[in-house]
């Protein structure tokens, strides 16, 4: 998978989404095709956000105001990300995420901001580049 800022912006990741399918054979797009087809309405669903979320269960560090934190990570999507924690953090404060790879031998650092402050843990904005 490729650095975050590769695909920052929706028109990346159409444009990488366009090459990958062209570059299959027709086999592979029709066998493409037909999973994005079975898959629930929900899954594919964005509700009322701009991105769809995708369960991420993993433990994920982050710091803020340079002190490090651990916690789960509840689900993700190209604009953010949930994580589920009982520390105490106010909307607008700069997060630096530390996200694994599915390999789970390299991780990212991504920044994003609070956007939004629950009970049962934090919403973070992925930050763009120009940000």
């Amino acid at each position: 998978m490729a650095e975050y800022d590769e695909y920052s912006n929706s028109n990346s990741i159409i444009l990488r989404l366009m090459e990958l399918i062209l570059s299959m054979n027709k086999e592979q797009r029709l066998d493409l095709l037909g999973k994005l087809e079975e898959m629930p309405a929900e899954d594919l669903s964005i509700g009322d956000r701009n991105d769809a979320r995708k369960d991420f269960a993993k433990n994920i560090s982050f710091s803020v105001r340079d002190r490090e934190y651990r916690a789960i990570c509840k689900d993700i999507s190209n604009g953010g990300i949930f994580i589920q924690t009982d520390e105490v953090f106010t909307v607008g404060q700069t997060v630096v995420l530390n996200i694994p790879f599915s390999d789970g031998n390299r991780e990212i650092k991504v920044p994003a901001e609070i956007v939004r402050v629950s009970d049962n843990g934090i919403g973070l904005r992925f930050m763009k580049k120009d940000e």
